[in-house]
Formats: C-alpha cells, structure tokens, sequence
C-alpha cells in the first residue's frame, strides 16, 4: 500500500504526513487485504442507471457532453443506456457510439431477450450488459423461471452476442440476497460460455461493509477454485442505509478491479456509490484509479444541472460545503496548515476552499478577509467587526428564510416530477377515444 505521504496529494508535503499524522489506513490495509489491486478501472453507471432516478431525462447532448468529460477524466467502461427501453433511447445511444474515445469502452445493458440484443447490436457499442436477478425472490415471483432455465438463457443470449462480435459483461442483480453457491454456479457457466467480466450486485443496498468484505471474499475463493486469473471482478452498489460507498470500497480491497459508480451519486431510490467518494477514497489510499481527479467538481456540476437534482451542500467531495469553514477555531488552524481540518486540498478535486463569516466566525477569519484586499487592522478593531459580524447573523428573520426554503422545495418538487396524474389520464383519454369499444369509459377516467 501506497503512503500517505507518497500519495498523489502532495502539496503538504511529505514531512507533514511523515511527521505529524499518523495513517492508519496506510499502516493496516494492506496487511488486512493483500488482494486488494494496485489499479481499478472505474465503470460508471450514470447514463444508465443514473438516469433512472424518478423523474429524469437525459436529452441526446447531454449524453453525449456527459459522456465526452467521463472518457476524458479517464472511466474506462460507461454504460451509455438500455436501448430496447424507446426508439429515441436506441438513438442516443447509437449516436454516442459513433464517436471516438480514448479510454472508455460503450456498453449498453440488455436483457437475456434477441430482440434486446439486437437493439444493442443496432447501436454499434462495443460491449453488452446483461443484467440478471438470482435471489429466489425474484426468480419465483417476478420472472416465474427456474434457475436451470435462467442459465439455459444466458448461454443462449451471451452466444448470439458474441457471435455478433459484442463483448459481453454478466451482472447478478440482487446477489446480495442470493445464496453464494447459486451465484459460483451462474459465474461459473459465463464464464465457460466466454464471459470476461462479472458484476455482483447489492441492487437494494443491504450489505453492511463487514458483510461485503466477507461476502466478496467468498466469492473471489469460490471462483478462484476453478477460473483463478480468467475474469475480473466488479461491484455494483446501492446506497439505500448510506454505505455505497463504504461497499464499493470493501470490494475492491477483497479483490474487485470493477467499481460501478454514479455522478454524485445518482440512480434510484437512495441511489448509487457516488463517483466522487469512490474515486478520492481509493486513490487517496494507494489505489490507482487512472482518473483526473481535478474534473470531479465541473463533471459533477455539469451532471447536477443536466439531471436537475441538486447536490446536498454537505456531499462529501462536491457538496457546497465539503471545503468550506466558519468556526473561529477551525479557520485559525487551517490558515496556520489546511490539514488540520481537511483530509485533502481541494483543488485536487477542482475545488476552492471558501470562509464562511457568521455566528461562529473569530477574528482570524476577519484578518484572512480584509487581508484579500490588503487591508490590516489591531486586534480591539478585529474584534469589534466580529461581534457585528456575530450580531448580523443572529438578527437575521428566520421566518423569510423559511419562506424562501419551501418555495425552492416547491419548486424543486416540479423540477423531479415525471409524467403528472393529469398528463397520465389524458394520454389514456385520448387512445380510449380512437377505439369503439372503449369510448363509454371516457368519461368514467379521473381528470387528475
């Protein structure tokens, strides 16, 4: 394991690290997990997954812009779509693919379904997804299929594709909750069948990190009984109890080279293990994650507004908040060494540091902003210009405040709606119309 003070954040310089911290990451991690790679490939589910989150459409140049910041941050796999969902998804995705990258490899998502193929196969990606549920749950009572009849499947659906000239990735959906020895079993046959990379899948973010170091461990053994060296891992996560990126991080020090990621975290329901923390915590630990760590904020922000999702302001990383300071206490010391109160400087992230005056502030914070304008006083004049600064913020009417926060939620609230009830019932209205048979229902529909 790369130190601390070898680590790609060396604007401290290596004494302050050596010195002054100590790493406790840098003293354990490898020892408590020597598989962990040296390097991952970062594969990022924005365009996909990300999209699903309620209420989100992704327009074809936003794809697209999205797509070219992602190649050129250096993701190696971006998975573009699901182009058996519409004609216009198809489009987009084609159209992404018709343009050239230089790290990252296309992929689209499939069902274990010919005519999903060929929607694929129609775009021209370089690489297909197929992602299947194992649980029992799923296999009884969404697919009403029998496990023998799932594999009989992906054999059949990796052939055609491969014979198609696709590479092809195998993802267990909902592994998290499947029995091991079902998911070896599934792995096993991909990769007979010509399978290089697997995907397991914690689709409801149950997983707790103790649990993903285990269970991960037990798949790596398992499959490395019988296809050590054959495939690479990956790890797909959801964020549903907040450990995505916890989880994302405990596979790959099992052994995973794979991390599914999301811009800012996107993806439904709670979402997904966010691009950003992925990304920082590997590399910041030794891990190489072959990105330009300094266009995590543009890329962020860039996706914030195209998803129209707002960034919460105490999001790790990109968050308005992430690197910003009001305490008098906490000011003093970062003026005197950033690393007092920052794990990491962030331009390194395309960040700057910001001073918050407020309730909090204390006469070095004062000082650090009248010196931006060249400006110095005595300490009796600093620390009157605090108790005012002290006095404003606490005067302030909370009630407009207040105000002016629900008419955002309000607004915010239209922003994520999808298709409205209304909008629902008079699409149905008007197809009802064009058949005779139905036309007496009209009026029996809601309006709203």
């Amino acid at each position: 394991m790369t130190r601390l003070d070898e680590s790609p954040f060396k604007e401290y310089g290596k004494e302050d690290y050596r010195e002054l911290l100590q790493n406790h990451n840098s003293r354990l991690l490898r020892s408590l997990y020597p598989n962990a790679p040296k390097k991952v490939k970062i594969w990022d589910e924005s365009l996909r997954d990300g999209e699903q989150s309620p209420g989100v459409s992704l327009k074809l140049e936003e794809k697209l812009e999205l797509t070219k910041l992602l190649d050129e941050m250096g993701v190696r796999i971006i998975a573009a779509g699901f182009p058996a969902v519409s004609k216009q998804e198809r489009d987009i995705v084609k159209a992404i693919c018709t343009e050239g990258f230089k790290n990252a490899r296309i992929a689209a998502v499939s069902r274990m379904l010919h005519q999903d193929i060929n929607a694929v196969l129609d775009t021209g990606c370089d690489e297909i997804i197929f992602f299947t549920p194992l649980s029992d749950l799923f296999l009884k009572l969404v697919l009403k299929k029998s496990r023998e009849r799932i594999s009989e499947m992906m054999v059949d659906a990796m052939g055609y594709a491969m014979d198609h000239g696709l590479g092809v990735s195998v993802v267990a959906e909902d592994a998290s909750r499947t029995k091991v020895h079902h998911i070896l079993n599934y792995f096993r046959q991909a990769l007979d069948t010509g399978a290089k990379k697997l995907v397991v899948a914690d689709t409801v973010g149950v997983l707790f990190p103790e649990t993903t170091h285990m269970f991960m461990k037990e798949i790596l053994d398992g499959l490395n009984e019988t296809h050590e060296g054959k495939y690479e891992l990956g790890i797909h996560v959801h964020d549903d109890f907040g450990f995505a990126t916890a989880n994302s991080v405990a596979g790959v020090l099992e052994g995973a080279v794979y991390p599914h990621v999301c811009i800012n975290g996107y993806g439904e329901r709670a979402g997904n293990a966010p691009l950003d923390e992925v990304a920082v915590a590997l590399q910041m630990n030794g891990i190489d994650t072959g990105l330009k760590l300094e266009m995590i904020a543009e890329v962020s922000k860039i996706a914030e507004e195209y998803f129209g999702i707002p960034i919460t302001s105490h999001k790790p990383i990109v968050g308005g908040y992430s690197f910003s300071h009001e305490s008098g206490i906490h000011v003093a010391a970062v003026l005197m060494h950033p690393m007092t109160y920052e794990p990491i400087p962030p331009k390194k992230v395309g960040r700057n540091r910001e001073f918050y005056l407020g309730k909090f502030s204390g006469t070095k914070s004062i000082a650090e902003k009248l010196s931006d304008v060249g400006m110095e006083f005595p300490r009796d004049i600093l620390q009157e210009i605090v108790e005012q600064v002290k006095e404003k913020q606490e005067k302030r009417d909370k009630a407009s405040r207040r105000k002016v926060l629900q008419n955002i939620m309000n607004e915010m609230e239209e922003i994520r709606m999808g298709v409205t009830d209304e909008e629902f019932w008079e699409i149905v209205r008007g197809i009802i119309r064009k058949h005779e048979q139905y036309k007496d229902q009209v009026d029996a529909l809601p309006t709203k």
